[in-house]
């Protein structure tokens, strides 16, 4: 009997915590902007880290269903070797895996980059092209990744980490970018 009671109190208390929890929504927000600090590595050089490119990107999220959203971003970044400036918009969907104040996300987006540089991809080209030249390139970009929101107040999020893989259009070897962020956002 005495075991019978204390499991029947532990039951009840669990029930009772279990009540107290706030309800989480149940839908993406209907809008929200993010601006944040990203850093860009091009799988090109020994490893991962032989060259980075430091920026900005800004995102505008627009909810279209229960946790489905689009996204318009654009990221600028640049980095010292080579002269390297560089800027790419992209559009897609993102889909919120919870939602609530913990907001894991998977995202895939297609859209449009611009690379202009001292000849950082000079060797890829046939001919080569000279070192030290100014070349601009251009094409289609697409990107895929993840990351986790935090919702700190009732409109405003910080985005933790976002990390997603973008192919480029440049040289022959058709370089892929791991971009990685951070920053602050606004729910509407």
């Amino acid at each position: 009997m005495k075991t019978f009671a204390i499991t029947a109190t532990l039951l009840i208390l669990a029930a009772c915590a279990l009540a107290q929890a706030p309800v989480a929504p149940l839908q993406t927000s209907k809008a929200d902007v993010y601006v944040g600090f990203v850093s860009t590595f091009p799988d090109y050089g020994e490893d991962f880290n032989s060259y980075r490119f430091n920026g900005v990107e800004a995102a505008y999220t627009k909810g279209l269903f229960s946790h489905v959203a689009l996204t318009a971003t654009g990221n600028f970044v640049g980095g010292s070797t080579y002269s390297v400036k560089q800027f790419s918009g992209t559009v897609g969907p993102k889909l919120n895996i919870l939602t609530g104040k913990v907001r894991p996300y998977i995202m895939a987006q297609a859209g449009y980059a611009i690379q202009n540089s001292n000849g950082m991809y000079a060797a890829d080209h046939h001919p080569p092209a000279p070192l030290g030249k100014s070349l601009t390139e251009s094409g289609f970009t697409f990107r895929y990744g993840a990351g986790i929101d935090f919702q700190l107040s009732r409109r405003i999020y910080w985005r933790a980490i976002q990390v997603d893989t973008q192919v480029m259009p440049w040289g022959r070897h058709t370089p892929w970018y791991t971009n990685m962020g951070t920053g602050l956002g606004y729910r509407f």
